[in-house]
């Protein structure tokens, strides 16, 4: 694994992680992680990908890992202003340099739980520089709900500053996902089976934060932006799309809002599928079937590569 940082368009450094010992070169996977975590934690996955083709590069988000300490932010916030179109802007500054310095490779995206979302905002403006994209974690969200959410959010960034560490927010959004698991010491049960993953997420200084009341303003924005179906309509109808997450992963609902998802973009046409994992959560990528979703991740860009699939 190699570090670097690059320039966003609006002149902050980001911090990139590229791995890129590589044989027998197919393509280059960008990932884009999710909330309250950072890219390194995926070096497993990536190195795996190593060893069948795939390039693997990425940043930490914005109020991420060792992207917040590059532009000396706090974890969690985004900007006073435009946070989820810079989050969208910077992976599409990663996208720019990958294309520029791996100008004859094909492009795969990954974006897992805020990943996805930022990648469903992503493929509904900039889907013809990738060839695929795997939705890992995504869900389907109340209109009503999330309008609500974001105009407390913003009511709360007037009131307490952009700044502000939001826990009411937090105890209404993210507390909630671990109600399943009461007997639970770590409060992040609902990540994954495998509870040594849950512990190292939990002893990680980078993880598990919360946001602040700008940040979940912009994470509220991104998720009403992404279920407008005007703004649908503009994705490739030829880009392959995967929708996977855990059964039991309380973000997708236990997969009937994963699978609302699907259903919305297969009705718009979209070159969509599905799969769900019995018996794990959230995070796949660590769970205990983690070797399958690898094995499956890796299948899907492949295929996308070699065979790419049209709907017209």
């Amino acid at each position: 694994m190699k570090e670097l940082q690059i320039k966003s368009s609006d002149g902050n450094l980001l911090h990139i992680y590229l791995w890129d010992k590589v044989e027998n070169l197919k393509g280059v996977l960008q990932i884009v992680h999710g909330s309250c975590e950072h890219l390194a934690r995926y070096d497993e996955f990536a190195n795996y990908l190593n060893d069948h083709g795939w390039i693997v590069i990425g940043n930490d988000h914005r109020g991420h890992g060792k992207t917040a300490a590059l532009q000396n932010q706090p974890l969690g916030f985004f900007g006073e202003d435009r946070g989820w179109a810079k989050l969208v802007e910077d992976t599409f500054v990663v996208n720019k340099y990958i294309s520029e310095t791996y100008a004859n490779l094909p492009i795969a995206m990954l974006g897992h739980s805020m990943g996805s979302f930022i990648a469903r905002t992503y493929i509904i403006l900039h889907s013809k520089t990738i060839k695929a994209v795997i939705l890992s974690g995504t869900a389907w969200y109340s209109n009503i709900q999330i309008k609500m959410a974001r105009r407390m959010a913003k009511k709360h960034q007037k009131k307490f500053g952009a700044t502000h560490i939001d826990d009411f927010i937090y105890n209404l959004s993210y507390k909630p996902l671990n109600k399943k698991y009461k007997k639970s010491t770590t409060g992040a049960d609902w990540l994954s089976v495998d509870q040594d993953n849950v512990a190292k997420f939990v002893a990680d200084p980078l993880c598990g934060f919360t946001f602040t009341s700008s940040g979940f303003k912009d994470l509220f924005s991104g998720l009403i932006y992404n279920q407008t179906m005007s703004k649908i309509e503009n994705m490739d109808k030829n880009l392959p799309i995967m929708l996977v997450a855990g059964k039991e992963d309380p973000v997708g609902s236990y997969g009937k809002t994963v699978t609302k998802t699907y259903k919305k973009f297969n009705n718009q046409g979209l070159n969509v599928d599905m799969k769900l994992y019995p018996g794990v959560r959230h995070e796949i990528l660590f769970d205990i079937t983690k070797d399958k979703v690898m094995e499956d991740a890796m299948a899907f860009i492949n295929q996308a590569i070699e065979k790419p699939k049209s709907n017209t």
